[in-house]
């Protein structure tokens, strides 16, 4: 029985979405329909492999390491400066 058209995912849906699979982020149904793209789809699953190395890699490499103070502090100061636009008028 093949699988109806609106479980279906495109390519671009399962590379937007690796990362909730990768961090199990996902719910249950969302990590079956993910996984069963990336095992028929040869593509996916190269760049799901790829993303999960980067990962892998990034967690060996940064554990345990925190930003160093002086960085903290800008990054602060300048999420203090953004200042955010919000256009509450529906007609402009």
């Amino acid at each position: 029985m093949s699988e109806p058209d609106f479980d279906r995912l495109d390519c671009s849906a399962v590379i937007a979405d690796v990362y909730l699979l990768l961090d199990s982020e996902c719910d249950e149904t969302s990590r079956e329909r993910l996984q069963r793209h990336l095992d028929d789809c040869g593509s996916c699953l190269e760049a799901y492999g790829i993303e999960e190395k980067i990962k892998a890699l990034i967690g060996r490499k940064c554990r345990g390491e925190h930003a160093p103070e002086g960085l903290r502090e800008r990054l602060m100061l300048e999420i203090r400066r953004t200042v955010v636009i919000t256009d509450t008028d529906p007609t402009a």
